[in-house]
């Protein structure tokens, strides 16, 4: 079975295609630097048979901070807070790999007091207006990813991904509807991607070409004026050809939750990437229609996100060339050791998973946890 095959990344072999996806778990410190539950989680998955975790979003930046309880990478003492994660995978994981996925949250933040975005575009979630940041600010920005990448890498991380989906500050840059810009960062598809190629440069430099910068990216923002698939597949081609070591597909931006969607079939949940009730076949994998087309234009490893479930579906992608790896989020909080359960051949076919976003809920007041009886 192909999900059991190792395969590459960069030059990181990943044991299966089992990924485990970046995921807010509100139970990192104030300050940024982990704490005692949220390593007992990291090695309960690592465990679990996962063959790639991408830890929750690490903040570059302080005013890249959305939510309290987020990992911080943004200063050289978190090092020692961040190795503590990289040994509990080594230590526990069977080969387990782990990346740190890198973020900034941009306009999309209920924790800074002064939010900044490519151009003042309301944020309609909060209800608050960025303000554009400078050439200079971008430059800074700019440095700072390279900075936490190469803090990444002096933790003994195997690699990173820089979240540029969802609508966070990367994301912003990417989408026509955030960027307005009239400079070298806006307008035009290439200047729009320009912030993502200084950053590539700038952390080769510091980190080397063989420790592997991966990127994760909306497919689609399904909001009118904003990035489509006509648009996105030229920009992972691009991505692919400055040397990204892989690409995860995803979709959406807070402000979908403020639009009335029923075009794509499927009612909004707390954050627009997690779709509610994925209770059928139909419904599951529903960024698969992208990935199918991007990946006939990169020349790196695909991985696709978004209401996975099924062993068989699972296996079928990966035969089909849709994806190469498969990125699981809720159901890997519902059960952590599934990916054991199918390899050896022990699980059902489906996961236990509803798709309620109880998990998603418990975000708002605690650390997540699955909210379903056991």
């Amino acid at each position: 079975m192909i999900y059991s095959e190792p395969k590459e990344i960069g030059k990181v072999l990943i044991k299966n295609r089992f990924v485990r996806s970046a995921t807010y778990m509100r139970m990192a410190k104030e300050d940024g630097d982990i704490s005692n539950e949220l390593l007992e989680m990291y090695k309960t998955l690592a465990k679990g048979g996962v063959g790639l975790i991408i830890t929750g979003y690490a903040y570059v930046q302080k005013s890249g901070i959305p939510f309290p309880g987020q990992l911080g990478a943004d200063r050289d003492s978190s090092i020692p807070s961040l190795k503590k994660i990289a040994k509990t995978i080594h230590n526990n994981g069977d080969g387990c790999k782990v990346f740190l996925q890198l973020a900034h949250c941009g306009r999309q933040s209920y924790f800074v007091d002064e939010i900044v975005a490519p151009s003042a575009v309301l944020e309609p979630i909060t209800n608050r207006m960025p303000r554009e940041m400078t050439i200079e600010e971008i430059e800074e920005t700019v440095n700072a990813f390279a900075e936490a990448s190469r803090r990444a890498m002096e933790a003994n991380f195997h690699g990173v991904q820089l979240h540029s989906a969802h609508g966070y500050l990367l994301s912003e840059f990417l989408s026509p509807h955030t960027n307005r810009r009239t400079d070298k960062y806006g307008g035009n598809m290439n200047n729009r991607v320009r912030i993502l190629e200084e950053i590539y440069k700038k952390t080769t430099k510091l980190v080397g070409r063989d420790f592997p910068i991966s990127i994760k990216m909306n497919a689609d923002d399904f909001l009118e004026g904003g990035l489509k698939l006509d648009e996105s597949k030229k920009i992972a081609e691009i991505f692919s050809k400055i040397g990204y070591a892989s690409i995860e597909v995803s979709g959406g931006m807070w402000e979908v939750l403020m639009r009335n969607k029923k075009d794509l079939g499927w009612q909004p949940a707390m954050i627009p990437e997690s779709r509610l009730n994925i209770n059928t076949r139909e419904k599951e994998a529903y960024h698969r229609t992208y990935a199918k087309e991007i990946k006939k234009l990169i020349d790196k490893p695909l991985i696709l996100v978004g209401g996975i479930k099924s062993l068989d579906i699972i296996e079928e992608l990966l035969t089909r060339g849709i994806t190469d790896f498969v990125s699981l989020s809720r159901p890997l909080i519902r059960d952590p050791d599934l990916p054991n359960k199918w390899l050896k051949g022990t699980g059902e076919n489906t996961c236990k998973c509803i798709s309620c976003n109880g998990c998603v809920g418990a975000a708002m007041t605690g650390p997540v946890h699955c909210t379903q009886e056991k």
